[in-house]
């Protein structure tokens, strides 16, 4: 499969994973949590999704165990949206690169 399917799919699953957050997960997590990318397989079995959670580490370590929790009523929910043949695997990872380059920035303009 080329690799132009695999960033469409992976678009279209990130979508389809934001599409949930804001519908059941908006006000059952502390931090604010945005879907920052998602990346597959070349099989299409699986998705890696990246999400960036703002807030305290207490918050990042709940929202993150809710979202654990939610995987598979998520993954439900990409097969509904995104039309294809087997509904992939999703595998949740915390993004911390915006929060790295926040950190850069007071660094840079301590200097």
């Amino acid at each position: 499969m080329g690799i132009a399917r695999q960033k469409r799919v992976a678009e279209a699953i990130k979508a389809a994973v934001a599409e949930y957050l804001i519908l059941n997960l908006a006000n059952a997590t502390p931090g604010f949590v945005s879907v920052t990318n998602a990346k597959m397989t070349p099989d299409l079995k699986i998705s890696y999704v990246y999400f960036s959670i703002y807030g305290s580490e207490e918050d990042v370590a709940f929202t993150f165990k809710t979202l654990e929790q939610h995987n598979g009523r998520v993954r439900f929910h990409v097969g509904k949206e995104v039309p294809l043949k087997y509904v992939p695997e999703l595998r949740f990872f915390i993004d911390d690169s915006l929060g790295y380059a926040d950190k850069m920035n007071r660094v840079m303009k301590d200097l």
